[in-house]
């Protein structure tokens, strides 16, 4: 007979743990192996419990992988929090927080780190900058939500090295987040060259047993300072004593598959849990964080010039109904770029829109290729050659004659980064192309390869998309081209707005940040549209006012908390008779919120499914008792429609 009873997360649809039997007693965090149906799989250990009297057979616990806790109480209690407030299973969250070997049961690896350079501050420390890192020093045994809100280029990394070194001195952790990849190996680069102890980087492009050993690092105390992606905010570090998030603005911050989570507002709440500093930071703050430092919920820090007084670039804009773009590129963009490869200097065509080709048409008959899995087109690509769907990923044979009237005349329309990668390597014969965009990134290490001749300086052309956009420095960049500015404006997201200003003025940022003034020229049909004047005078707090003054006339977030429930299925009518009956039980509870919908999705038939979307709009608590009282929500389904939650969505997609 076992002496104990065991409570398990396991992965799956259970928002309590599972009871399981043991001979011996097992400690909380304990990773096990478990049997779940006709599986063996592995479950993290919450801790004993009494027998259960309403089960008849209790399985036993088939093995013990760890002799210690892996999951420390405090991140326990995050990933309770996280589950509670997204509406997931915590089996999931816990076991998806863990890199793959640990996830899968092989035995904790050594740790491994890197050790700092230990050089000194090759620039001196403003007036704003050490004012900022004494405010977040004053706090340093408390919880504060700092906005560290900077102009680009004015120094936000070098005070992220500074409280790192001042928080090393007093025995403790840092836990730095990056939104993408991309960005880590240059941020790791910046942190090392002053850092005096040890160092572990986690993101999902470095190998599996690389992020282990990271994890490992971080859990045992190895490391000072662990640089990572979103996931690596649930690694556990017992002595972590500040948080900072870089870029705290970026999308990449909001999991958008699986547990529907935001790494930058848990790191607020883990900061909270912990009783420490969290410093977001970022040139263009999101709305949400903007407005809370406006409510004086975070502290605002604030720098309001580039190190040394070096002027912001100087933005021009380009009517490009007048100077119309040939292959992309207006002849004004054309001579800026060549005058910036005869200094020596390099040059940034920003366009975020990968392929060759929006557009394929036949100028015949007018047809056009349609996804037969979606309702949008596909993209041309030419490497490799073939139209592909960007929202199903599938790929078909591009045609040479048109199916509808067997012409030949098939035109691509419209511009791609392979297409002005292609235009710009005819113009610049003599000068290298270096394209920067998700077909060519895929594989490891890609984007630090593709990087290195612009980190020497040497006079290239960057071709590339929002990856480019923000947190990189580039000492001898000093001319960006906007390829097409209006693309961003017209979106059904009411976000559109806000991510075209703030990547706008993102890329904008990259210009000019050593040496001479940068110059950005931004090639638009709109020169008269208000945000583009606004951007014209490189005012973020302005235009952050005018958007939330727009975003209150609709009771749009942050004026209020949103929650996005869609349905899909194979057959229109069950998404519809799903969301109508989640709209019925949402009414009859006669709360406050406000519903939208049930509506078609703004693309309604995607990867051969059709998606409806129910959007519901209150306060926050109110939003949370709704969907607690409609819930369970994960792995949902009504009739034969899948329905998914996403609580504070970044995009209505």
């Amino acid at each position: 007979m076992p002496s104990f009873f065991i409570k398990v997360f396991v992965p799956g649809p259970f928002f309590e743990p599972l009871i399981y039997a043991s001979e011996t007693p097992i400690n909380a965090g304990v990773r096990v192996r478990v049997a779940l149906g006709s599986r063996e799989i592995i479950g993290i250990t919450e801790g004993k419990t009494e027998k259960p009297e309403t089960l008849k057979i209790i399985k036993p616990i088939l093995s013990i992988i760890d002799e210690h806790s892996i999951i420390s109480e405090e991140q326990q209690a995050l990933v309770q929090f996280a589950s509670d407030y997204y509406k997931a299973p915590l089996g999931d969250f816990l076991l998806s927080s863990l890199p793959a070997p640990i996830r899968r049961g092989r035995p904790l690896p050594r740790a491994k780190t890197e050790s700092g350079l230990a050089r000194p501050c090759a620039h001196q420390i403003t007036n704003e900058q050490s004012k900022a890192i004494q405010s977040v020093e004053e706090a340093y045994q408390s919880f504060q939500c700092f906005l560290l809100q900077g102009v680009t280029g004015s120094g936000k990394t070098q005070i992220f090295s500074e409280l790192i070194r001042r928080t090393i001195a007093r025995k403790q952790q840092v836990l730095l987040l990056v939104p993408e990849i991309g960005l880590t190996g240059q941020m790791v680069e910046r942190i090392r060259e002053q850092l005096d102890g040890q160092l572990a980087v986690s993101h999902s492009g470095l190998a599996d047993g690389a992020r282990a050993r990271a994890f490992v690092a971080a859990l045992d105390g190895a490391a000072d300072v662990l640089i990572g992606t979103r996931s690596t905010l649930f690694t556990p570090m017992p002595r972590l004593g500040l948080i900072l998030i870089d870029e705290e603005h970026d999308g990449a911050y909001k999991n958008q598959e699986g547990c529907r989570y935001s790494a930058r507002d848990l790191a607020v709440v883990r900061a909270q849990q912990r009783g420490i500093p969290v410093v977001l930071s970022s040139a263009t703050p999101s709305l949400e964080t903007w407005h809370r430092a406006e409510l004086g919920k975070y502290k605002r820090l604030r720098l309001s010039s580039r190190p040394s007084q070096r002027p912001a670039p100087y933005i021009r804009l380009i009517d490009a109904r007048q100077d119309k773009p040939r292959d992309g590129l207006t002849d004004a963009s054309r001579r800026a770029i060549r005058q910036t490869i005869d200094c020596g200097r390099q040059v940034l065509v920003f366009l975020n829109r990968r392929g060759y080709s929006p557009i394929l048409m036949c100028t015949d008959c007018g047809w056009m290729p349609g996804c037969k899995h979606c309702d949008g087109r596909p993209t041309l690509h030419r490497q490799p050659d073939c139209l592909w769907c960007h929202h199903c990923d599938h790929r078909l044979k591009k045609p040479n004659v048109c199916p509808e009237c067997a012409g030949t005349n098939l035109l691509a329309i419209g511009q791609g980064t392979e297409r002005l990668e292609e235009a710009l390597s005819v113009s610049f014969s003599d000068i290298p192309i270096i394209r920067f965009d998700r077909d060519t990134t895929t594989r490891r290490r890609a984007f630090q390869r593709l990087l290195e001749p612009v980190i020497r300086g040497d006079p290239c052309i960057m071709v590339g998309t929002q990856m480019l956009a923000k947190g990189h420095d580039f000492k001898k960049l000093s001319t960006v081209v906007v390829a097409d500015a209006d693309q961003g404006l017209y979106s059904a997201d009411f976000r559109s707005v806000e991510h075209f200003v703030q990547l706008l003025t993102q890329v904008a940022g990259r210009a000019g940040r050593y040496e001479d003034r940068g110059q950005v020229l931004i090639q638009t049909h709109q020169p008269d549209s208000d945000w583009i004047t606004r951007i014209l005078k490189q005012d973020y707090d302005q235009i952050a006012t005018a958007m939330i003054a727009e975003r209150a006339l609709f009771d749009w977030p942050p004026s209020s908390h949103l929650a996005l429930i869609t349905a899909r299925a194979t057959a229109l009518s069950p998404v519809f008779n799903a969301l109508d009956d989640i709209a019925q039980q949402i009414q009859a509870l006669n709360s406050p919120v406000k519903i939208l919908g049930p509506a078609p999705a703004p693309m309604e038939r995607r990867n051969r499914q059709y998606h409806g979307q129910l959007l519901i709009l209150g306060k926050r608590a109110v939003v949370q008792w709704v969907l607690e009282a409609t819930g369970p929500w994960a792995y949902k389904r009504c009739g034969k429609a899948l329905i998914q939650l996403d609580v504070d969505p970044r995009d209505l997609w």
